[in-house]
């Protein structure tokens, strides 16, 4: 039986919390007929994958417990890989990382599962499970495998940066932005490519610490007459915020950018990087309005949602 549910509203909230859907849909949930989960994958697919997807399904019909009770007698690598990908998938990252690590040395060299340890070490370490010196081994590990990817190197740098710029830790960033820098560089694949601008610019910013001319880098990327696109200075201000700089400049154009904004998710999107650029600012009870019209443009958005009551406990008038 397919039973679609909405998970923002009535008994799908319940749901949602019970089989731990996060953020990320749609969510797809097989169970068996007492509720417990077989098998779930994310995402929007096409109708060959889906039906990939269901199959694999449907080729083992064991619970999540009855894998784990399995795993811990006779562990057997084809459940091992899958159950270090739901608890991956539910956010519960540290028995990902114990059962990526068991995958490892299930795998008998020929699988390397380095990357999926350095992922879920740093989604932990963002959630605060893990300090930012627990992921700078595991980063360690995919720069000196011997399996080395780039696309997995490139990630491991974008990772990093983002990391660090949570953690104020970027004066630990410089070998793996060049690490990434390198292997964009080599690359002839489009997405890797276009991270080479990027990283070059976060390697400016925080390891040659010029910030004018990382700013200006930023700016040449957007490309001529990024000043009256919405999207372009938009993406512009984000920027600027996500890192702390030119915050002045950044908020000019979140401002300029809701003037031109229709109503909807974007303006909910611009609305609310400003109240973001007004909280850090200090400005909190203007952070606090302007969340609350967000919530208004996309009432929907349990994190909005969730920001505002954040801006609201941390005070206000």
């Amino acid at each position: 039986m397919h039973l679609p549910v909405d998970v923002k509203k009535d008994e799908g909230i319940e749901l949602s919390e019970h089989y731990r859907v996060g953020v990320f849909y749609p969510v797809y949930v097989l169970t068996n007929s007492d509720g417990d989960v077989i098998f779930r994958w994310t995402g929007y697919t096409g109708a060959n994958r889906f039906i990939r997807s269901l199959r694999e399904a449907m080729s083992d019909l064991s619970t999540i417990n009855e894998r784990i009770e399995k795993s811990k007698n006779k562990p057997v690598l084809k459940d091992i890989i899958y159950l270090a990908g739901y608890h991956a998938d539910i956010g519960e990252y540290l028995e990902a990382i114990k059962y990526y690590e068991q995958a490892q040395s299930l795998g008998g060299g020929v699988y390397d599962y380095t990357y999926k340890i350095f992922e879920n070490t740093a989604n932990a370490s963002w959630k605060d499970m893990l300090s930012f010196n627990d992921v700078l081994p595991t980063a360690d590990a995919v720069l000196n495998s011997n399996k080395k990817n780039i696309n997995d190197i490139v990630k491991v740098a974008k990772i990093m940066s983002r990391l660090a710029r949570k953690k104020d830790r970027t004066h630990q960033l410089a070998k793996y932005l060049q690490a990434g820098i390198d292997a964009a560089a080599n690359s002839q694949i489009k997405n890797l490519k276009e991270s080479y601008d990027p990283l070059l610019t976060d390697q400016t910013l925080y390891v040659s610490l010029d910030t004018a001319k990382a700013i200006d880098m930023k700016k040449e990327s957007l490309g001529p007459g990024w000043q009256d696109n919405p999207e372009k200075f938009y993406n512009f201000a984000k920027w600027c915020l996500e890192r702390k700089i030119n915050l002045d400049e950044a908020e000019m154009y979140t401002r300029k950018a809701i003037q031109l904004a229709m109503p909807g998710k974007f303006r909910a999107k611009v609305l609310n990087t400003l109240a973001e650029i007004s909280y850090t600012t200090g400005k909190i009870d203007e952070a606090i309005t302007l969340m609350e019209q967000v919530v208004d443009e996309d009432p929907g958005n349990i994190s909005y949602i969730k920001r505002l009551e954040q801006y609201q406990e941390n005070g206000g008038d």
